[in-house]
């Protein structure tokens, strides 16, 4: 009898421990919450500098026309920034969609080594990885080298970031493995200023 009650006490101790370490592991590691971070939260410029990023298609904050989404042209927008401080050899453009419930945001368009005297990049530029400029475009979510326009859930409205970085060196990384995580890694340490324009979009 006696060694049926030590085991029974065993087993309850065993278990108390396991539902301890559990919860203790519960919260080391908490469940992500809000919205995926975008590549300008984990790259931040070095003294906080900025970039002001405009086009003439639309206001930051306001609607996106929608002949720069799938339901219309899906031409990519005309932008211009300001230009970067001293030190400025490189500028990196990253469209991407943080309203949405996943680890990252949905790359729309990421064009990198753009070069330090570049100010402006005209509306629908062409698909590939290479660009007359002298810049590269790397992958969009459908892992194509170019621009690919929002098409949210319908009756979703979702804030698409247009981020300009102003770096200190060119990347010169192979277009065929530059995606969204190959660049995010390799700005870290290199961005001086930062600009973001926003457009939203409803979904059809």
């Amino acid at each position: 009898m006696k060694s049926v009650v030590r085991n029974a006490l065993a087993a309850v101790t065993f278990a108390a421990l396991c539902i301890g370490s559990a919860g203790a592991q519960d919260a080391a590691a908490p469940a992500q919450s809000g919205p995926p971070q975008l590549a300008k939260q984990i790259v931040t410029a070095r003294d906080g500098g900025t970039l002001r990023v405009t086009s003439s298609a639309w206001v930051s904050g306001y609607a996106l026309p929608e002949r720069y989404t799938q339901n219309g042209e899906n031409v990519s927008p005309g932008l211009n920034w300001t230009k970067g401080p001293p030190g400025t050899v490189a500028y990196v453009v990253l469209a991407e969609d943080n309203g949405v419930a996943r680890p990252e945001p949905i790359t729309h368009w990421l064009v990198y080594d753009l070069p330090g005297t570049l100010t402006r990049l005209p509306m629908g530029v062409a698909q590939g990885q290479r660009l007359e400029n002298g810049g590269m475009q790397g992958k969009n979510v459908r892992g194509e080298a170019g621009y690919i326009g929002p098409k949210p859930p319908a009756g979703q409205t979702h804030p698409y970031h247009f981020q300009v970085f102003a770096l200190s060196s060119r990347l010169n990384l192979d277009p065929a493995t530059a995606d969204r995580k190959a660049i995010v890694e390799a700005m870290k340490g290199k961005v001086l200023a930062s600009g973001d324009l926003i457009g939203r979009y409803t979904g059809k």
